[in-house]
């Protein structure tokens, strides 16, 4: 039975609409980039035209279906019949995309964030959802979508999955989660080849960055963190995309029960990427103007990433001794 959240009209807007837009959050990850893609090779095949918006995609996420759908022109000649803003928590983050997204004239948001702050006209949110691909898999399906019959859709929607829960380990991983993902299997999605490339595979200068990470390792009251300049990400040949993994790595470790990289993105600007074993810190990262889940989320301040690290770190650590009493 389908879940009341997935009621929608979304079906007549399309109907209703030739031109489409589609857009996720600004440093698009494996979930942003495999949801919006999916939803956009489904609008294809029922007749629409598609434009998808997403700023700076990783090389990593070249192997996702549907690169032709990427959008080239300008951004201030759009004024769209309708848009959706999917896997995006509130509407700055949609980057340079923010501004087409305010003229359009029907807006929807499809997103699983906790902290999503309803900012369209019409806003499908699921915080129990593991990412915003398994709510594009309940929407398309509810429009007719099968896995064996679009595989090219279905290997994006398992690709979104399979990043958002770190190869189905995070908590967000539920039992309607694996239900989906094993009717994605059966429809005949390469398994082996999405989880190789989205969990395993690593470039020679990112695993240089890695390393450089790993060498500054801070530990304190349970917490495990470190940080990246912009030097220091640009010398290894990288960017912020190429740092993935590094926070879950600091969780891992025995002595964590929380972690924080953060990663100096220019401008004096700063991206902390937090994650915890059990402490919701999400109500930290909002409170300093981010957003997320309840055990891993983010935030984007103004300082070096030494400074915001430490400051994080002592607000995180201050919470956990507060939480566990």
């Amino acid at each position: 039975m389908m879940n009341d959240i997935y009621k929608n009209n979304i079906g007549d807007a399309i109907k209703n609409a030739d031109d489409i837009y589609i857009a996720g959050h600004v440093n698009p990850d494996g979930d942003a980039v495999g949801s919006v893609l999916a939803f956009g090779l489904y609008l294809k095949k029922v007749g629409k035209k598609p434009h998808i918006l997403l700023e700076d995609i990783p090389e990593r996420f070249g192997f996702f279906h549907g690169s032709e759908l990427w959008y080239k022109g300008k951004l201030d000649e759009l004024s769209p019949k309708l848009f959706f803003a999917v896997d995006c928590g509130d509407k700055q983050r949609l980057g340079k995309a923010a501004e087409v997204f305010d003229r359009a004239e029907v807006t929807y948001c499809i997103d699983h964030h906790k902290t999503n702050t309803g900012f369209a006209d019409n806003n499908i949110i699921n915080a129990q959802a593991s990412s915003a691909s398994e709510i594009i898999y309940e929407i398309l399906s509810g429009m007719g979508f099968k896995a064996e019959n679009d595989i090219d859709i279905a290997e994006n929607i398992y690709g979104g999955i399979v990043f958002d829960t770190g190869g189905f380990k995070h908590n967000c991983t539920s039992r309607r989660c694996h239900e989906i993902a094993g009717m994605l299997v059966q429809g005949g999605v390469d398994t082996t080849g999405i989880h190789s490339k989205l969990l395993y595979e690593h470039t020679l200068s990112q695993a240089r960055l890695f390393g450089i990470a790993l060498s500054k390792i801070k530990h304190k009251d349970n917490v495990s963190y470190t940080s990246l300049t912009a030097e220091e990400i640009s010398g290894c040949g990288c960017t912020a995309a190429d740092c993935d993994g590094i926070v879950d790595f600091l969780l891992n470790l025995d002595v964590s029960e929380c972690a924080v990289l953060v990663t100096e993105r220019g401008n004096n600007i700063s991206k902390a990427s937090v994650r915890s074993k059990g402490f919701p810190i999400a109500d930290i990262v909002v409170g300093l103007g981010g957003g997320g889940h309840a055990l891993a989320a983010g935030v984007s301040c103004e300082g070096s990433a030494e400074e915001i690290s430490e400051k994080i770190v002592d607000l995180i650590a201050d919470g956990l001794k507060k939480w566990k009493k």
